[in-house]
């Protein structure tokens, strides 16, 4: 089952449910970045959360992320959306694995 990701606000109200696709592009993408990247971070089989502070970090280096297909745009895309919204709401990107 591919990674939810649920954009909360302050108070951890939820705003938005999307999820990745059936290939796991974006799940995928975040496991190949470098060990010192918080995506790396975001657990296939549990729940990963990013704050306010971490969010600006992700959106800062979401272009250095190498994407080589139409797939892989529209991950990127997806998570730089996702994490634009929780940044605005001063608020949570969640991820929620399998």
């Amino acid at each position: 089952m591919a990674l939810e990701i649920i954009v909360q606000d302050i108070n951890h109200a939820e705003l938005e449910h999307v999820g990745d696709d059936r290939d796991e592009t974006l799940y995928k993408l975040c496991a190949a970045q470098p060990e010192s990247s918080l995506l790396r971070g975001i657990y296939r089989y549990g729940d990963t959360m990013f704050n306010r502070y971490q969010l600006g970090l992700i959106l800062d280096r979401i272009d250095d992320i190498e994407v080589r297909s139409d797939p892989e745009r529209q991950a990127i895309e997806l998570l730089r959306r996702t994490a634009s919204s929780a940044l605005r709401a001063n608020g949570y990107l969640l991820f929620i694995g399998d």
